[in-house]
């Protein structure tokens, strides 16, 4: 089981949700938890069909700020337990019986509410009875190394976290790829700042369950936020491959101006020119599709990989004048 969270800032922003269905392609998660989502309920519900997942739980945004979203697959035994502004608190239930609660959080950005978010963790933990993983944006860092340029974190902000940590008995579970998964977008290195604000963590019960979990921080899409990963499976027997034996509709194409320009001119072919059925019409219409995605979208995508590759050693380097020009030029 795959989970991800990230931190969306804007269900209305198009470029983002591109970001966000190729994560639902790329990494096929079975719970993905969106914080920052700014959109009511019935209007983040209509992402059930583009993602895939038609199961939806979601905490209505504050005017233009906040809200929470989690969807879930079909198959996954979820059960919601609570929800507030700062968290979506859920029961998953494996297929052998074992439960185990898994929340999704947001924690509070203003430097004078974090006593919020801490005291949201332990009224949490008053209840917790099954093994627990908690994930998010927590919004503040643990280390004064997780946080590079403008001013440093005060001690006492990152021992009020970590007491909160220990306190529920909560254990940061590391991570593969960059440290920091938040950036202000700043063109110039005096003011550039980036942050390791995302995290997963979890209590002892739960590490000993999947002791083969993997937590990634993955490429950035269209945001300042990384997406945080974490694929509970045992992965050391070898990477599990998804092998599709029928074609199936990519949710992204709809999103390229000549998707409905081929499905229009073969659906027109197979009809009109030809004469055939609807249901052999369909096929012709797929296969057209099937093969402008394989020779034109994806050379497109192998340039924009060999891009994105290009970027993150960039992101990596220490903040000077000249990496900062570096990451500006990738978004123009």
């Amino acid at each position: 089981m795959k989970l991800i969270t990230w931190n969306y800032r804007g269900l209305g922003n198009g470029p983002v949700v591109h970001g966000l269905l190729n994560i639902q392609k790329e990494e096929d998660p079975d719970i993905l938890f969106l914080s920052e989502t700014k959109m009511e309920e019935n209007k983040v519900k209509v992402f059930r069909w583009k993602l895939g997942m038609m199961n939806c739980f979601t905490k209505d945004c504050d005017g233009r700020s906040g809200g929470l979203a989690l969807f879930w697959k079909n198959g996954v035994d979820l059960h919601v337990r609570a929800v507030s502004r700062l968290y979506i608190d859920v029961d998953v239930t494996e297929n052998d019986g074992f439960i185990w609660w898994f929340t999704g959080f947001y924690g509070e950005p203003s430097s004078g509410k974090k006593d919020l978010s801490w005291r949201a963790l332990r009224i949490l933990n008053a209840a917790r009875g099954r093994p627990w993983i908690r994930m998010g944006d927590f919004n503040e860092i643990l280390l004064s190394c997780e946080k590079d340029g403008g001013v440093p974190r005060p001690q006492v902000c990152m021992d009020k976290f970590k007491e909160a940590l220990d306190d529920c008995g909560l254990h940061d579970l590391g991570f593969e790829g960059d440290v920091f998964t938040w950036w202000n977008n700043s063109h110039t290195s005096e003011h550039y700042i980036h942050e390791h604000l995302y995290r997963a963590v979890a209590d002892g019960e739960w590490r000993e369950r999947f002791l083969g979990y993997r937590v990634i921080n993955g490429d950035q899409r269209h945001s300042d936020h990384r997406p945080v990963i974490v694929n509970k499976e045992d992965l050391y027997g070898g990477e599990n491959t998804h092998l599709r034996a029928t074609f199936c509709f990519e949710a992204g194409w709809v999103e390229e101006e000549q998707c409905g320009v081929i499905i229009e001119n073969a659906w027109k072919l197979a009809t009109q020119v030809r004469g055939e059925k609807v249901e052999n019409a369909v096929k012709g219409v797929a296969s057209d599709l099937w093969d402008w995605s394989k020779n034109i979208l994806g050379d497109l995508e192998r340039r924009i990989k060999f891009a994105r590759k290009k970027l993150e050693l960039c992101r990596r380097m220490l903040i000077s004048a000249h990496t900062v020009g570096e990451r500006a030029d990738f978004k123009v």
